[in-house]
């Protein structure tokens, strides 16, 4: 039996129900009071027992990753679990404000600071996620919130895949009979390898980027976006069309984004390429791009001092914006180590900017990932003072 539950109504032996903030085929969304914790929370339930295999995978999925990220501009879980009635639950952080879709029309161009801002917090939001092999596979505004202070945060995981292999979260992200996610925000290789990646996020954040800044489709330029909205709200298949076949418009040849930052458009219009191996990577690599357009093109004081001590005691001051960076001496690292005896990808140093702390995650066990002198194995959010390291190389992040 569906279990709808209603302001008023008591749950689980204490938890009671002060309205309803969403309703979906699949699940229901309460503001809840629980007993032991001193704000109002948000409760996540399955709609019906969970019986069918694909249900299931579905609920426990989104509570796997959910509960393995640390980044801020992801919701927080702080209970999950399958009832004895059959249903799952999530009880996380009550989210105050409304979806990128609420808060903005598209009718208009967003001013271009703004709308770069808010994409480069959902890129933080997913960099974790992705340096940990998992694709969101539903990028669109509906999930993309933005709190009452302006923080962005990146919604349902629902749909979710490893790519790498992890376990629980699926095989991988490929999929060969049906299309995932909306088609408006789908990606051309949906309907050619079928296979998804990192890269397939970055593509929907930069249409989303693309829209906010013109108000316009890279697909259907000459059209208003809200208009076009409407006209194929009930014909998915011209949207997946045009991503599969359309060339897309440069940004630049928009009339009201002709004086964007040339590193803007150069970013933005490889990340909206056919082929996803020509994008950047990951939504990691979208948000250093982003990141640095916000400080040196934006004027917006994003950044901090990245303090390096290498093996032979020289120094080494670079500027560190709010991103996701890979720490090692591969070619794919974004800090680079000097030493010869690091040869890969050791730790991952994640930053969505002030007033947030940064966060260290080691990749191995190794200990060669240390805090303050002291082995982790486990992410850990730097304070103002504290000094790591991998391998012989110290470093240490400095504000302004």
């Amino acid at each position: 039996m569906p279990l709808d539950l209603q302001p008023g109504d008591v749950y689980a032996g204490g938890i009671r129900i002060l309205s309803v903030l969403g309703v979906g085929s699949f699940a229901r969304v309460y503001e809840v009071d629980v007993p032991g914790y001193e704000e109002h929370l948000a409760l996540k339930l399955t709609r019906e027992p969970v019986t069918a295999g694909e249900q299931a995978q579905r609920a426990l999925r989104e509570i796997t990753i959910l509960r393995s990220l640390t980044n801020p501009h992801v919701v927080r879980t702080f209970d999950c679990g399958l009832r004895p009635d059959g249903h799952i639950y999530l009880l996380m952080d009550l989210l105050k404000g409304c979806t990128l879709e609420e808060w903005h029309g598209f009718e208009e161009p967003l001013h271009p600071a703004q709308a770069v801002t808010i994409v480069h917090q959902a890129c933080l939001g997913l960099a974790e996620a992705h340096a940990m092999g998992i694709v969101h596979r539903d990028v669109k505004p509906e999930n993309i919130f933005i709190e009452q202070n302006g923080q962005i945060k990146i919604l349902d995981f629902g749909l979710a895949r490893s790519w790498d292999g992890t376990p629980v979260v699926g095989v991988n992200a490929s999929e060969t009979h049906m299309i995932v996610g909306t088609p408006h925000y789908s990606q051309p290789e949906q309907l050619r390898t079928r296979v998804l990646s990192p890269a397939s996020d970055v593509y929907a954040l930069a249409t989303i980027l693309y829209e906010l800044l013109s108000a316009r489709s890279h697909l259907f330029p000459d059209r208003p976006l809200v208009e076009l909205r409407e006209e194929l709200r009930h014909e998915p298949t011209r949207w997946l069309a045009a991503h599969a076949h359309n060339d897309p418009v440069p940004i630049a040849e928009v009339p009201c984004c002709a004086d964007l930052p040339q590193a803007l458009c150069r970013g933005l219009d490889r990340a909206l390429l056919k082929d996803p191996s020509l994008r950047p990577p990951d939504a990691g690599a979208l948000a250093n791009i982003l990141g640095l357009v916000l400080h040196r093109d934006m004027g917006i004081p994003v950044a901090a001092t990245l303090r390096m001590l290498h093996p032979d005691q020289s120094l080494d001051d670079r500027l560190f914006l709010p991103g996701s960076y890979r720490i090692g001496s591969g070619e794919r690292c974004e800090i680079k180590l000097r030493e010869d005896d690091v040869l890969r990808v050791h730790a991952v140093l994640e930053w969505s900017g002030i007033p947030n702390r940064p966060h260290l995650r080691p990749l191995s066990d190794t200990g060669v990932v240390r805090v303050n002198d002291v082995a982790i194995t486990h992410p850990v959010e730097l304070a103002d003072d504290d000094e790591f390291s991998v391998g012989k190389t110290r470093m240490t992040v400095m504000y302004s």
